[in-house]
């Protein structure tokens, strides 16, 4: 592309590095800017857009906060890959919504076992004191990218067996609803954005620092009965939410539908 139609316009009250970066932004937006592609180095940038070498690195720096760029140091910044939008109104496996998108799932089962579960998952699915759980721990993938950490524990008496299925290569939620009869229908979870631990970078492959969506709740079958209490890591340079509202027929107030994608299977 002509880096020169970037220049930005000196007049305007907009800062130049806001200019420059919300030009590059668009031509990413518009597929202009390839997924992947190396930008010019600052230098060269500059020199096209004519405008200070600092201006055009505090554009960069910009657009690599808000994930549009990435920086791969000794050999350049590139265009970031595109963030997955999920459907946040319907409740789909991470294996369903993974393979929507054309691409391969990967998982690596860090943990299955039966197990005495906290009292926050005890309560979550209404269990009575010392009734086992079945947890799984896994670590998922698409294609061979790490992009979610998550945790699963279910009714040990509801699923037996659980905990010697293969989860590696089988969808969780198929075999629920195959083997056991358990369809869901939906799912309660809170969403905070955090910063990822030491345990989660390693295993995501990230640096210290990254920002991660944090959810946890609880999805249930017909009749609000819980079924799975889970908590999930997601990148947050991966992963964005779509979500969807409608205002009431007397405009009296607005109705948001409640997140329902994230409990991933």
């Amino acid at each position: 592309m002509d880096w020169r139609s970037l220049r930005p316009e000196k007049a305007s009250p907009l800062p130049l590095y806001y200019q420059l970066a919300e030009r590059i932004q668009e031509r990413v937006r518009t597929g202009e800017i390839a997924p992947g592609e190396r930008l010019p180095s600052e230098r060269e940038l500059a020199e096209w857009v004519d405008i200070s070498r600092m201006t055009v690195r505090q554009a960069l720096a910009y657009l690599v906060r808000e994930g549009v760029l990435v920086v791969r140091h000794g050999v350049g910044t590139f265009v970031a890959e595109p963030k997955r939008a999920y459907d946040a109104l319907h409740l789909l496996g991470f294996t369903e919504e993974t393979t929507r998108h054309g691409e391969t799932v990967g998982t690596r089962v860090l943990e299955q076992s039966v197990t005495e579960p906290s009292r926050a998952v005890a309560a979550g699915l209404e269990l009575l004191p010392g009734e086992p759980v079945v947890k799984i721990v896994r670590l998922r993938a698409a294609g061979d990218q790490p992009i979610l950490l998550e945790s699963s524990c279910l009714p040990a008496a509801r699923c037996p067996g659980l905990e010697d299925a293969d989860l590696a290569s089988n969808s969780l939620y198929a075999l629920l609803e195959a083997r056991y009869g358990v369809r869901l229908q939906g799912a309660r979870q809170t969403i905070e954005a955090t910063i990822a631990n030491e345990y989660e970078c390693g295993l995501l492959a990230i640096q210290s620092g990254t920002p991660l969506l944090r959810v946890e709740g609880v999805a249930y079958v017909e009749g609000d009965r819980p079924v799975e209490h889970f908590t999930a890591a997601y990148r947050a340079d991966r992963f964005k939410l779509s979500l969807e509202s409608r205002r009431d027929r007397d405009g009296s107030a607005v109705a948001t539908h409640q997140v329902g994608a994230l409990a991933f299977d």
